[in-house]
């Protein structure tokens, strides 16, 4: 790679904050928004992205999908903090995941007591 295509731009405002930096040869690796006060919000700000119930980590099943394929037990305050679910809700799903952790883990003991124990020769 040539010395040009190693270094990188750094565009500054007067006030020293980031405003682009990017390789010369790539695209930017990130960009920083400087609005200075008195100025217009560039439009694409103004779209309705920060929507809580549009995106999916907030739907009830996204979250259950955590709890039981990735978390277990350790994910029942992630359930606690959604409010797409009723305080039944968390109660029961909380005493399902808990269970299903223990289940889990008893049942991966077992069989790593009889894999050890098949390798001993017993």
């Amino acid at each position: 790679m040539s010395e040009a295509e190693s270094s990188a731009v750094r565009t500054s405002d007067h006030a020293g904050t980031c405003v682009a930096e990017a390789s010369v040869a790539t695209s930017p690796r990130h960009r920083c928004i400087v609005i200075q006060p008195g100025t217009v919000a560039p439009s694409y700000l103004d779209t309705d992205q920060d929507d809580d119930a549009g995106q999916w980590t907030n739907r009830p099943a996204a979250t259950l999908a955590v709890l039981f394929f990735v978390t277990g037990a350790f994910g029942i305050p992630l359930l606690w903090r959604r409010p797409s679910f009723s305080l039944w809700q968390r109660i029961f799903w909380s005493l399902v995941v808990t269970l299903y952790t223990i289940t889990l883990f008893v049942g991966v003991t077992i069989l790593v007591l009889r894999t050890l124990d098949s390798a001993n020769g017993g």
